[in-house]
């Protein structure tokens, strides 16, 4: 699981709140800077691992204009759009929430932050939402690929509460998830063999509340839960068969 679900959603809920019973007024359209401080928790899936959860801050700052956003979740750019699909350019950091380094038995099995390029092709229906991701690495760090189809929905339940939720898979294939499951030549040990990954294809799903503290501030929180495939249960440095993780935050839009 990636740390960019608690990032997106941290915007993405906040300007759907507003879209999704049309109650969308000249200011708010202005509105183009979203600031967010939380805090959030994810399974650590590591062997050996002395706690079962990562616990972090969670900074976020956003800027949102006609034809492009930039977040932590990077960049994403307007390509072409019409009435029933979207398609945008993506450069995306993919963040190491736990990382094997921090086992000390994992310790020499580093993995850095990579940077994927790609694109998003999606389309909406009223509140649902389908989108097809595909992104490649181009720092050399996995050499990897990865595709997700999501749907998800949002509605306002509440004058003050919307929610939100997704569901879908990533597949991935063998350059990425040994990346992220296996283990390489150079970093075999005694009791840790060589472990390398096929494609692989796991299902995730996530849910988001809002709770709107005025018309510029909201609390906002989430969780996201993804199965580990089979081949990565089965490697060596893994111990778990799912991650999970969760959020709670307070954004501001201006």
């Amino acid at each position: 699981m990636k740390l960019v679900y608690c990032w997106s959603i941290l915007a993405s809920v906040a300007v759907a709140s507003s879209l999704c019973c049309g109650n969308v007024g000249a200011q708010e359209l202005e509105r183009r800077w979203t600031f967010g401080l939380g805090v959030a928790i994810e399974s650590n899936p590591y062997l050996g691992a002395t706690d079962d959860t990562t616990v972090k801050a969670l900074p976020y700052i956003a800027y949102e204009g006609d034809r492009f956003s930039v977040s932590p979740e990077g960049l994403e750019v307007g390509l072409y759009e019409n009435d029933r699909i979207r398609l945008e350019g993506l450069v995306a950091p993919r963040w190491q929430f736990s990382d094997p380094a921090d086992v000390p038995d994992l310790s020499d099995m580093q993995r850095e932050i990579a940077v994927d390029a790609g694109f998003r092709l999606s389309t909406e229906t009223g509140p649902v939402s389908i989108s097809l991701d595909y992104l490649t690495d181009i720092s050399g760090r996995h050499k990897g690929q990865e595709v997700a189809l999501t749907a998800g929905v949002v509605s306002q339940i509440a004058p003050r509460w919307t929610v939100a939720a997704e569901t879908g898979a990533r597949w991935r294939d063998g350059d990425l998830g040994t990346y992220m499951y296996g283990v390489f030549a150079d970093e075999v040990a005694l009791d840790r063999p060589a472990y390398s990954v096929s494609g692989t294809v796991s299902p995730f799903f996530g849910a988001t509340a809002r709770y709107a503290l005025t018309d510029r501030v909201a609390l906002v929180g989430g969780i996201e839960f993804e199965m580990i495939p089979d081949e990565g249960r089965d490697s060596p440095i893994i111990d778990a068969d799912s991650q999970y993780g969760a959020f709670l935050a307070v954004t501001m839009r201006y």
